[in-house]
């Protein structure tokens, strides 16, 4: 759920700041059918190549695959093992038995984006603190983005804090975020940041000079 936080711009009654958080984005499971193996079952045969689409699969461990013969679940480690991307089985299998693998996968986009957006309405954005805004999860910040409404100049600063050192704050950048006669800007290197986050973090934005623009996003994509 998306919260919303409205804030009163410094000396000016119609301007308005605007800040919210995205969620975090789910982990999102999914199995792998492996590709069949019956056709190179001799009797005798104990190793047989793990593949997913004609490419070696290599499972974490034995409790990773799902192996079921002749409609049988059978036991990891006491009925196969695994060794890189091969299945052993303890018992060769007869021609004519049917085998088919199961690899339990999980697939996760484990970010966050945090997006805080500074809006002055119809006027001229004024310099000055434009809020805070409380993270609820730890990790790295690994990119950001500023877009503004408009072509202009935008100094910003950015500064941590948590809640026992609340209100003294400290900046994250080597320098300030900016904008020079354009109205978007990606990083992705972040040369001397601070970039480590920690749930309960208090993150509070300044604009520091501010020419031509009246409204701008600034987004900050973490790795949890």
């Amino acid at each position: 759920m998306t919260d919303y936080l409205i804030t009163v711009n410094d000396r000016n009654p119609y301007s308005i700041g605007v800040d919210y958080e995205i969620p975090t984005k789910s982990i999102q499971y999914g199995n792998l059918i492996l590709d069949e193996i019956n056709s190179g079952f001799t009797g005798v045969g104990q190793t047989f190549a793990l593949t997913k689409g004609g490419t070696a699969y290599d499972p974490i461990n034995d409790q990773q695959l799902i192996v079921v013969k002749n409609n049988l679940v059978m036991e990891p480690v006491e009925d196969f093992t695994t060794s890189g991307a091969y299945i052993i089985f303890t018992t060769p299998p007869a021609v004519g038995d049917d085998v088919f693998i199961i690899a339990l996968a999980t697939t996760a986009d484990l970010t966050r984006t945090v997006n805080y957006v500074v809006d002055s309405g119809s006027h001229d954005m004024l310099t000055g603190n434009k809020g805070n805004i409380t993270i609820d999860v730890t990790g790295i910040i690994e990119s950001f983005t500023i877009l503004s409404d408009q072509v202009g100049d935008l100094n910003l600063n950015i500064k941590k804090s948590n809640y026992t050192d609340f209100p003294t704050y400290t900046s994250i950048l080597p320098s300030n975020l900016s904008l020079s006669n354009t109205q978007k800007y990606r990083d992705d290197n972040l040369i001397g940041w601070d970039k480590t986050i920690t749930a309960g973090d208090i993150l509070s934005f300044d604009v520091v000079s501010v020419s031509g623009i009246r409204r701008f996003l600034i987004s900050l994509k973490l790795n949890l």
